[in-house]
């Protein structure tokens, strides 16, 4: 049997609350915050893309976190239209209750002149940067499982 609960904003004395009440024994429970990536979500948001995205984010994930707009575009790449499509996954997803509204877009793009310069993972150095959650979450399918 499998209880899926949702809290939004919860304080941490509920939360604390919450986690005691449902420890029993063999139960396993895990908290992942709403604004919050994990592996399993990396996964689910990965697999509704289209596969110019998949490419795209597979290769971001590679890059640590960020990669410069000509190397996606290599070999006559294009990225026209493939970039939206992280957005309207992710809002998509929101809308079903796939994920909750407070996650972020894993994906943001960096646009100087006119044109785009590269795409990165946001908030690097913070608890929400996405990139650790997608690299263990697509990590059979990155080369040598890293």
């Amino acid at each position: 049997m499998k209880i899926t609960i949702t809290v939004e904003n919860p304080t941490p004395e509920v939360l604390e609350k919450l986690l005691a009440l449902a420890a029993t024994p063999a139960a396993v429970v895990t908290a992942a915050p709403d604004d919050r990536w994990t592996p399993e979500r990396a996964r689910s948001y990965y697999d509704r893309l289209p596969p110019r995205a998949q490419q795209i984010l597979l290769q971001v994930v590679e890059g640590e976190g960020e990669c410069a707009a000509d190397e996606l575009k290599a070999n006559g790449r294009s990225l026209r239209g493939s970039t939206g499509a992280f957005r309207r996954v992710l809002t998509e997803g929101k809308r079903t209750g796939l994920w909750p509204d407070a996650l972020p877009v894993p994906l943001l793009s960096h646009i100087v002149g006119g044109q785009l310069k590269k795409l990165e993972m946001p908030g690097c150095g913070t608890e929400q940067y996405p990139h650790p959650a997608f690299r263990t979450g697509l990590r059979d399918l990155l080369p040598h499982g890293r």
